[in-house]
């Protein structure tokens, strides 16, 4: 264990064989690290999951690569777990930066209000947010880990599952996480390819939720609009690259799903074009 301000925080640390420096700086800081090891490992997913089975501290934080933790922040999740032992989950404010060119950072998005932060199917299939989000140890001993065969939407099919376990949960409204958007990020770079895989990824969830878990009406009725969401702006961008009988599939599936899912396209088209959200 090491102390990190006022919290005992045990720092471990998986890297993915990284040939660009990082083993010699894990190595100058090793005394610090409760765990460390470097090699290829099969993606992120395979590394979180390793990683929730190797730790032994009460509160998970999951810090991915570029990504960091605001000042103090890991002090004021640990009172507030350390104040409600019956708490499960604690939502923090995230942001988004990049640097300009004078390697100065600015702020592309910020989510602080506590009725965006609030843990709900509502919330995570907009934002997931999963850098501000920490859960205790033994919801993820009770649930399992990532799933990697949702490869990107591993994140959110893992919160539905913890959501429909109805944990305790609580908002934090103060910035405690901010995710680095740079061209190589994997989910923040604005890559068409990640974001068709993504879309690929939340199909899925979304379909094997509605067909298999026990949801509330209103969070069916939220998991059906993701899902005929990601449906239609995948099949608009395999369409465009020329991939119509991937885009003939993903169609097929959105209506599969959902019978009167063309007219909620013309209702969705019309409100992104007077700039308010579905």
């Amino acid at each position: 264990m090491l102390e990190i301000q006022d919290s005992p925080v045990e720092l471990l640390v998986l890297d993915g064989g990284s040939t660009d420096g990082t083993v010699e700086i894990i190595r100058r800081y090793q005394q610090r690290i409760a765990f460390w090891r470097s090699f290829t490992d099969g993606g992120p997913e395979f590394a979180i999951s390793e990683g929730i089975e190797r730790a032994t501290g009460e509160v998970i934080c999951l810090l991915p690569a570029d990504d960091w933790l605001e000042p103090r922040a890991l002090d004021h999740v640990a009172r507030e777990f350390a104040a409600d032992p019956e708490l499960d989950v604690l939502s923090c404010g995230v942001r988004v930066v990049h640097f300009d060119r004078d390697d100065n950072p600015v702020v592309d998005a910020e989510f602080l209000d506590s009725g965006i932060l609030e843990f709900n199917i509502h919330n995570i299939v907009r934002q997931v947010l999963s850098g501000g989000r920490f859960i205790r140890r033994r919801v993820y001993r009770q649930l399992g880990g990532y799933n990697p065969d949702y490869s990107m939407s591993n994140d959110l099919e893992l919160f539905i599952r913890v959501i429909l376990a109805r944990p305790k949960t609580k908002v934090l409204s103060m910035l405690a996480y901010t995710y680095w958007r740079h061209p190589a990020s994997r989910t923040l770079g604005r890559s068409p390819d990640m974001d068709m895989e993504m879309m690929r990824g939340s199909i899925r969830v979304a379909a094997d939720h509605l067909a298999h878990s026990p949801l509330r009406p209103d969070e069916r009725r939220e998991l059906r609009g993701f899902h005929g969401r990601c449906c239609g702006r995948l099949a608009w961008m395999l369409m465009v690259r020329g991939k119509l009988a991937e885009t003939v599939s993903v169609l097929r599936q959105a209506v599969a799903e959902n019978h009167l899912w063309p007219i909620q396209v013309i209702y969705w088209s019309f409100r992104y074009a007077v700039g308010s959200k579905p």
